[in-house]
């Protein structure tokens, strides 16, 4: 067989595998083949041009699949084209629940909750990053995890190990790469949450404070943006309320013991008026500032790809 041949072979043999362990319905391959395989295809070249581990963000809704398709992107371009990869998760990196309740009695109650920008450990992600692209002795780095369902950092000794130095490094997350609002733009509250609990604007305000600084300068070490864009807010909680209830399954069968700590549906609810300000203009905004664009319908699957002048 001729190299394409052999490229294709193994590529279908890595996503047969990944779709039995991960559970996943036959359409994942040909979905990945059509949409996925040349955009990973031309990031493993890139990689393999450079001395330094490009850092590629990959930017979605909540529940919008990306942490499954950006795993899987992973483990094709190690096993079919031969480039050592790492998928960094933003929410690995948020402060720990201590941290957290530290901003929420220092600046605004609303920082107790995980998720928006000021609730990661970004300089624990640039240490890793660097690290990772140059690594301390023993070429071990341990990369951190964060618990969801305990809402809370465990202890080192629970986090990943990888070896380094890698030649990709894939950062995802919801608000990867994202802009900061216009000040005009944070005036009105836009939604009864932000009505009461942030007249005052201190949360958004602050919020967008760290998009403006440490977040922008994070964001501005992308080599490439990816994008899956969401057809609306209102699908990103039908995602969600999924997502919880995946993660709630997961937690009966790890600790069939102990009370199951996840969110109800309406809780999810009230939870993702965290996000909706954000969410909504990362909607109107990323498309023009990613490189490549996977539109979604209200099912994930995808409607339209397509490069941006930001790329060409």
């Amino acid at each position: 067989m001729d190299d394409e041949q052999n490229t294709r072979a193994a590529l279908q043999a890595v996503l047969a595998r990944f779709i039995q362990e991960a559970s996943l319905p036959d359409s994942v391959a040909f979905n990945f083949i059509r949409w996925y395989a040349g955009v990973t295809g031309s990031l493993a070249q890139r990689a393999k041009a450079v001395n330094t581990a490009p850092l590629v963000g990959f930017s979605g809704c909540q529940g919008s699949g990306k942490s499954t398709l950006v795993a899987l992107m992973a483990k094709v371009m190690r096993e079919v084209h031969g480039v050592s990869t790492v998928v960094l998760s933003l929410d690995d990196f948020y402060l720990t629940k201590a941290a957290r309740v530290a901003l929420a009695q220092s600046i605004h109650p609303l920082f107790a909750t995980r998720g928006v920008p000021g609730t990661h450990d970004l300089a624990l992600m640039n240490e890793t990053i660097a690290a990772l692209r140059q690594p301390p002795p023993g070429g071990s780095v341990p990369v951190p995890a964060f618990d969801k369902a305990l809402d809370d950092r465990p202890k080192m000794v629970h986090w990943r190990q990888v070896s380094a130095p890698v030649q990709l490094i894939l950062l995802e997350g919801w608000c990867v790469g994202l802009s900061p609002q216009q000040k005009s733009e944070l005036e009105a509250p836009i939604n009864p949450m932000e009505a009461e609990q942030d007249p005052s604007r201190v949360w958004r305000g602050e919020v967008n404070r760290q998009l403006a600084t440490e977040y922008a300068d994070l964001f501005g070490k992308l080599d490439a943006l990816l994008l899956l864009q969401a057809p609306s807010f209102d699908a990103v909680f039908d995602w969600r309320w999924q997502q919880e209830q995946r993660l709630s399954q997961q937690f009966q069968q790890d600790h069939p013991d102990k009370p199951d700590p996840t969110m109800t549906r309406s809780e999810v609810a009230d939870f993702i008026l965290h996000y909706q300000r954000l969410t909504e203009h990362g909607l109107k905004t990323l498309p023009d500032r990613a490189d490549f664009v996977w539109e979604l319908a209200t099912d994930r699957s995808v409607e339209r790809m397509w490069l941006t002048e930001v790329a060409a």
